[in-house]
């Protein structure tokens, strides 16, 4: 079986040739995958993924901001994206526990300090994991069929 640095290298190869988009945070993602592979937990790597794909399609209804919905429609949106902001944070943290502790803080200090810069870094870290949701769908497909 290969290491998790060739799996993660693997899997990322694979997702480069299946999606048009470059992961944003390349260094990053390559990081908390490799982690998933050594700590052999690929659940959380697939929850991970669902979480910032539905986080991300909750932030577009979120910015359509339509005249036409109700108050207490965005309000549930509002609330439904704040938990899975908190859910992916809970995600994150569980694989940066496996970090070396400067790695786990300057993690922390980019994707979970409560800026504009560390919200922004944070949304993007999810857009990425959410184009590797369309990528984990693919490979099952593919698999099943």
């Amino acid at each position: 079986m290969a290491d998790s640095i060739q799996q993660t290298e693997i899997f990322l190869e694979e997702f480069k040739k299946f999606s048009s988009k470059e992961l944003k945070n390349e260094l990053d993602v390559f990081n908390l995958i490799e982690t998933i592979f050594r700590i052999d937990n690929f659940q959380l790597l697939e929850d991970l993924a669902f979480a910032s794909k539905y986080c991300v399609g909750l932030y577009n209804i979120l910015g359509q901001s339509q005249s036409d919905v109700s108050e207490d429609y965005k309000k549930e949106i509002t609330k439904n994206f704040s938990e899975t902001i908190e859910q992916i944070k809970s995600k994150l943290d569980e694989i940066i526990s496996n970090f070396s502790e400067f790695d786990r803080q300057s993690f922390k200090t980019r994707f979970f300090e409560m800026s504009q810069s560390g919200m922004s870094n944070l949304f993007s870290l999810i857009t990425d994991f959410s184009e590797i949701k369309l990528f984990l769908n693919q490979r099952k497909r593919i698999r099943e069929n």
